[in-house]
């Protein structure tokens, strides 16, 4: 199995198979730069929703599992989204990354 890593407007998603980690860059203590984790096993996984992206418009895949986080990361430093946990948007030159990572998600959900 490969591992997928995906990095966007300061955040990334990492795949090794099994577990699914977001990492969002945060502000702590106002400005010291750091990362916010949130890992989804792909087993319990209930939903993974896409929208693909388009040259217009970003995409984005939300991770639906119980105790996923889904309010929204409010202390992220300039130039990030304001979105919540649960969340992955991606530019349209990313797609065929992100094509691929949604493959072997759906690959290991399977199992």
């Amino acid at each position: 199995m490969v591992a997928h890593h995906i990095r966007a407007r300061r955040r990334s998603i990492r795949f090794d198979g099994r577990t699914v980690t977001l990492s969002i860059a945060t502000k702590s203590l106002g400005i010291v730069p750091d990362d916010a984790k949130h890992r989804f096993p792909a087993a319990k996984l209930t939903d993974v929703r896409h929208t693909a992206a388009t040259w217009r418009k970003h995409g984005e895949i939300v991770f639906e599992a119980p105790g996923a986080p889904t309010e929204i990361v409010a202390n992220v430093p300039l130039g990030a989204d304001k979105l919540p946990g649960n969340v992955f948007r991606y530019e349209y030159p990313k797609r065929a990354k992100v094509a691929e990572f949604l493959e072997a998600l759906a690959e290991a959900r399977k199992k």
